[in-house]
C-alpha cells in the first residue's frame, strides 16, 4: 500500500527526475482522494437531522443518523462511489453499492410505514448547504439557562 500510494514517484527516476516533482506526484493524488472521502462522509453523518438521533433500536438508529443525497442521480453515485446510499448501507453493509439503489424504495416504505424519518437530500449542493448550517451551529455558544 505505501509504495502503491505514496513511494512509486521516488523510484520512477525517469517519470520524475527531480525531487520536487515526485513529492507533488506522491502528495496531490492522495490529498485529492482525501478530501473526497471526507467530503462524501460527512455530509451523510454531520448533519442536523442526523448528528445527534439516536434509537435503541438499532435498525432505527442506522436510518436516523445517516443521510442519503443525490438517490437516482448518475452523477452523485458515481462520484460518491455509492455512499449517496448511506442509509442503506448501513442497513446492509456487505451488500455491493450497485444493489443500493434498489433497495432503497422498499426501505423507504418501510420508513414510511413506521414514522420513521428519511433523511435525504437532493444532491450534493443540499448536502453540503446543510453539513455547514449544521457545523455553524455548533460552533456557537450554548444560551445560558
Amino acid at each position: 500500500y505505501i509504495y502503491v500510494s505514496f513511494a512509486w514517484p521516488f523510484f520512477a527516476t525517469e517519470l520524475f527526475p527531480t525531487w520536487p516533482k515526485a513529492i507533488v506526484w506522491a502528495m496531490v493524488p492522495n490529498a485529492i482522494f482525501s478530501i473526497c472521502f471526507m467530503l462524501n462522509t460527512q455530509i451523510n453523518h454531520l448533519t442536523g437531522d442526523c448528528a445527534h438521533a439516536r434509537d435503541s433500536n438499532f435498525f432505527k438508529h442506522q436510518m436516523i443518523t445517516a443521510q442519503n443525497f443525490g438517490n437516482g442521480n448518475w452523477f452523485c453515485f458515481y462520484f460518491s462511489g455509492g455512499l449517496n446510499y448511506q442509509i442503506e448501507h448501513h442497513l446492509f453493509p456487505s451488500v455491493n453499492h450497485t444493489h443500493l439503489p434498489k433497495l432503497s424504495a422498499g426501505v423507504k416504505k418501510i420508513c414510511e410505514k413506521y414514522d420513521v424519518p428519511y433523511n435525504h437530500a437532493a444532491g450534493y449542493k443540499e448536502a453540503i448547504v446543510q453539513h455547514f448550517a449544521h457545523t455553524e451551529e455548533m460552533g456557537r455558544k450554548p444560551a445560558k439557562r
